[in-house]
């Protein structure tokens, strides 16, 4: 038995079982359907009946592109959090032969007289 703090948590296992159902018969015809009765877009008449009617389709399109992103969400890349470049201290990532700090001279110089 799984613990779980909320019976609407989604969880790794429901994205499993969820993508496991789009790949059966009845899962591949699952978003066509949907995607068939999406409200049409009205080509003219009042403007409210216009806006209104696109932000239904809007919503239809948010509610398959949600559930596809249940059943497969988008893969957290660990480069992300790092940086395109290297640090601009680290001399031997850059590997171009040049050195930030300069070498000090072993052997002390003496002034001129």
């Amino acid at each position: 038995m799984e613990i779980i703090a909320n019976d609407r948590d989604w969880l790794p296992t429901d994205e499993i079982a969820l993508a496991a159902f789009l790949e059966t018969p009845t899962g591949r015809r699952l978003i066509p359907a949907l995607l068939a009765n999406a409200p049409g877009l009205l080509p003219g008449g009042e403007i409210n009946a216009i806006l209104i009617r696109s932000g239904e389709v809007r919503a239809h399109q948010t509610l398959i592109e949600t559930l596809l992103l249940l059943a497969h969400p988008p893969v957290a890349s660990s480069r992300d959090s790092q940086t395109n470049y290297p640090a601009l201290e680290d001399d031997a990532a850059w590997g171009d032969g040049q050195k930030i700090e300069v070498p000090k001279p072993t052997q002390p110089e003496t002034p001129a007289q």
